[in-house]
């Protein structure tokens, strides 16, 4: 009988170590591991959330202040002080070493700061094995549409667990979206972009300008152009193209008034309507596919339709959006129109 007890007794306690293992949550490193698949459409893992990073592009960097993690930042690229939006959102930035740039990059300065993370332009791909190979894992983006932009900030959202970030900006972004498509026209005014370079070249249907043209509701007369970048044309062009509005992008080499001035574009409709506009400068590149590039959608939005649209909200919305993403207050007089 006692027997039999010793054996119940036995089979109770090893029931228990069972239960006791079954129950038990798996390690720290166990639970935050984190796979993604970039946009290069490289496997990346990391242990846990990223809490030292290296930014190798601007728009990178852009993602880290718009999420609330560029204090996570431990390196960057070249010429940060040429970005305004640094000074005025994080002015630590300007402080940290600068590694490199989309032509030359510092591989051995990357090595030396131990990141637990490097963010890196699909256009230095090619550097991402060495850092890998060296055990740094890296994350490659290629923000060059709206949607990748999106997919971009939701990817660095979950390498350093700011999900619930990047989703909010995501959802921002749809809302402001699904609010400019709700006005009726029966005819969209033609758009033309100028380059930073040069006025006499302009964005094709397949860059990220034109589909900030189309969401503000506005047709690119470019749009038939062939190309994934900036396509010259020629005068001739331009003023068979003959659009009802000129933008001129925030970091344009021209002003306005050199439009105006040209001779050979005096008869274009944008110049004799006094249509011709300069982005705002002094903050952050609103043409291009960044964080805040929803802002120049709605900038753009505000010129061709006023009347639902105002200048005054569209100030509005500039605040509150750069204090809830950025978590500063923007100066008005930045915001021109």
């Amino acid at each position: 009988m006692g027997h039999k007890r010793k054996i119940l007794s036995l089979f109770v306690v090893v029931t228990m170590m069972f239960s006791l293992i079954a129950c038990t949550p798996k390690t720290s490193t166990q639970s935050t591991q984190i796979e993604l698949t970039d946009q290069a459409k490289r496997l990346v893992t990391l242990k846990q959330p990223a809490q030292k990073i290296v930014s190798c592009y601007y728009i990178t960097t852009y993602a880290t202040l718009s999420l609330g993690i560029s204090d996570r930042l431990v390196g960057i690229e070249k010429k940060a002080e040429s970005r305004p939006i640094y000074q005025m959102a994080n002015q630590k930035l300007l402080n940290l070493k600068q590694v490199g740039s989309l032509k030359e990059l510092n591989i051995e300065a990357i090595a030396e700061l131990k990141p637990d993370l490097v963010l890196m332009p699909l256009k230095l791909k090619e550097k991402a094995q060495i850092l890998t190979d060296l055990g740094i894992p890296v994350l490659v983006v290629n923000p060059e549409t709206h949607e990748q932009l999106v997919e971009m900030l939701s990817l660095i959202g979950k390498a350093c667990g700011v999900e619930d970030k990047a989703k909010q900006l995501s959802e921002y972004y749809q809302t402001q979206i699904d609010k400019m498509s709700k006005v009726k026209t029966n005819s969209f005014k033609t758009i033309y972009m100028g380059a930073n370079s040069s006025y006499l070249e302009t964005a094709p249907a397949s860059m990220y300008q034109s589909t900030l043209i189309e969401m503000a509701g506005g047709m690119n007369v470019a749009k038939d152009l062939k190309g994934d970048y900036w396509t010259k044309v020629s005068y001739e062009t331009l003023l068979k193209m003959n659009p009802d509005m000129f933008i001129i992008p925030t970091g344009a080499s021209y002003t306005i008034q050199d439009i105006f001035n040209d001779p050979q574009l005096k008869t274009l409709k944008a110049v004799q309507t006094q249509s011709v506009y300069q982005m705002p400068q002094g903050i952050e590149e609103w043409d291009s596919p960044i964080p805040s590039g929803i802002l120049g959608t709605m900038w753009l939005h505000s010129l061709l339709y006023p009347e639902n649209y105002s200048f005054d909200t569209f100030e509005k919305d500039v605040k509150d959006f750069y204090q809830t993403f950025y978590g500063f207050d923007i100066d008005q007089s930045l915001m021109t129109k």
